[in-house]
C-alpha cells in the first residue's frame, strides 16, 4: 500500500491520472488489483483524489494460463517456437549444447499405422527428453523434430544423456504395439553472445542432424560450434 500512498503525493503534486496493478499476498494468498487515480479540481486547484479499484486476480491467472499454453505445445506439453525469443535472452554468454532430434522414418511409420499411432510416439519422445532433460529445456521444434538446449558441461556428459534417451525408447508400448523408436541427433556446442548466435547454433545443430541421417540414421553427430 507505501506505493499507491507514494503515488498519491505525486498525484497531487503533479496532477497527472495514475493507472497501475498492485499484488499484495496475505497468508500465501496472492491477490491483484487494479486501480485507477485520477485528480479532483476546484478552481484549477487539485482539492481532492477519486479512486477506483478492482480486484483483477481471476483475470490475470486466465490471462497467464493463456501465456503457458501459447508457449506450449498442446500435443507434447514441450515448449514450442513461440517460447523462442524469450527463452533466448538468457541462454547468450554462457556454454551451451544445443541438440536437433528427429525420429527415423516417422512419416513411414505414420503411413503404415496411422497419425493416432504417431501422435502416441511423439509423446514417447516428449517423455524421453522430459524424463533426461527437464521441461526446462525442451521444445517441440515442429514434425517429428524436436531441440534441446541445455549447459554444457562435457561432450561425454552429453553423449550419456543421448544414450539415456534411446535406452528410454527401447521396447516401448505404443498403444497395442511394443518396439524401438530410433532416432538420430545433431548437436553442438559453445558461446552464443546474442540470441541470433544462438538460431545460428541451431542451424549447425541441423546440419549435424542431416550429417547423422547420412551416415545411416540412428546415430548422433556433432562438434564444437563457430562460436566455440
Amino acid at each position: 500500500m507505501q506505493k499507491i500512498m507514494d503515488q498519491e503525493k505525486q498525484l497531487l503534486k503533479d496532477g497527472v491520472a495514475l493507472n497501475d496493478y498492485l499484488t499484495l499476498s496475505v497468508n500465501d494468498n496472492h491477490r491483484t488489483f487494479h486501480y485507477y487515480l485520477s485528480p479532483i479540481y476546484d478552481d484549477n486547484t487539485i482539492c481532492g483524489i477519486l479512486g477506483l479499484i478492482m480486484d483483477v486476480t481471476s483475470q490475470m491467472d486466465e490471462l497467464n494460463q493463456l501465456q503457458v499454453e501459447a508457449a506450449r505445445d498442446p500435443l507434447t506439453t514441450l515448449k514450442n517456437r513461440h517460447s523462442f525469443d524469450r527463452d533466448f535472452g538468457y541462454l547468450t554468454q554462457r556454454d551451451i549444447s544445443v541438440m536437433m532430434i528427429d525420429i527415423d522414418y516417422f512419416k513411414t511409420f505414420n503411413d503404415k499405422f496411422g497419425h493416432l499411432y504417431g501422435d502416441a510416439v511423439l509423446k514417447k519422445i516428449s517423455e524421453a527428453l522430459l524424463h533426461v532433460y527437464g521441461i526446462g529445456h525442451c521444445y517441440r521444434y515442429g514434425g517429428d523434430e524436436f531441440l534441446v538446449i541445455e549447459d554444457f558441461e562435457s561432450k561425454d556428459r552429453l553423449r550419456r544423456n543421448d544414450q539415456k534417451v534411446r535406452e528410454y525408447l527401447k521396447q516401448v508400448k505404443i498403444l497395442d504395439l511394443k518396439f524401438d523408436i530410433h532416432i538420430s541427433v545433431g548437436y553442438v556446442y559453445g558461446q552464443a553472445q546474442t540470441p541470433d548466435e544462438v538460431y545460428e547454433m541451431i542451424r549447425e545443430a541441423d546440419r549435424m542432424l542431416y550429417q547423422s541421417k547420412d551416415n545411416g540414421r540412428n546415430q548422433i553427430s556433432g562438434g564444437p560450434s563457430r562460436y566455440n
